[in-house]
């Protein structure tokens, strides 16, 4: 994968600030390894593309840019074809069930990804690092996710036994 300097260098005639184009870089990074966890992770997903990626890419859907010189053509054209289909997709987003407007842009972000993943020279090595750092992140949400069905089991089993006691003492009282 290059590095963010061999990124930052591919920008330097560009009018992009620099914190801006290192969050777009760390955000593609880790929008393929959320898009190897599935559906769990697609709210987050959503929100680096919105936040890092979306703004860059606005402001870089012209072939005719130089930072685009030396690339490939037909990987040109089906990045520069994804964004105007995710500008498409923008435009109709109010006249569009939610669903499918989500759908839609899920789809756009997961083709961008493959994308992205030769623009961005991925190796198996690197692949490997996102498969690892993805089975980590799946490891720790299922951690949270143990902690919490127990938390509720307790506040549950807590709440039918004040339940019970309740019913008990109400069925006491009436007897006497």
């Amino acid at each position: 994968m290059i590095t963010l300097k061999e990124f930052q260098k591919i920008f330097k005639d560009a009018d992009f600030e620099e914190a801006d184009l290192r969050d777009f870089y760390r955000s593609v990074r880790k929008t393929t390894v959320l898009l190897l966890l599935g559906k769990r992770s697609l709210t987050e997903i959503f929100q680096h593309e919105e936040k890092c990626q979306w703004p860059i890419l606005q402001k870089i859907d012209d072939p005719d840019l130089p930072l685009y010189r030396g690339a490939d053509k037909a990987l040109l054209d089906a990045f520069i074809k994804s964004i105007e289909n995710e500008k498409t997709l923008r435009k109709q987003k109010k006249q569009l069930e939610k669903v499918k407007y989500w759908s839609a842009l899920q789809g756009i972000i997961e083709e961008r990804a493959e994308l992205y993943r030769s623009i961005f020279s991925f190796c198996r090595k690197d692949d490997l690092l996102c498969e690892a750092v993805a089975e980590r992140y799946k490891r720790i949400a299922d951690r949270k996710t143990k902690k919490r069905r127990a938390a509720w089991g307790i506040g549950i089993g807590a709440g039918a036994a004040a339940g019970a006691a309740a019913i008990w003492y109400i069925s006491k009282k009436e007897k006497k």
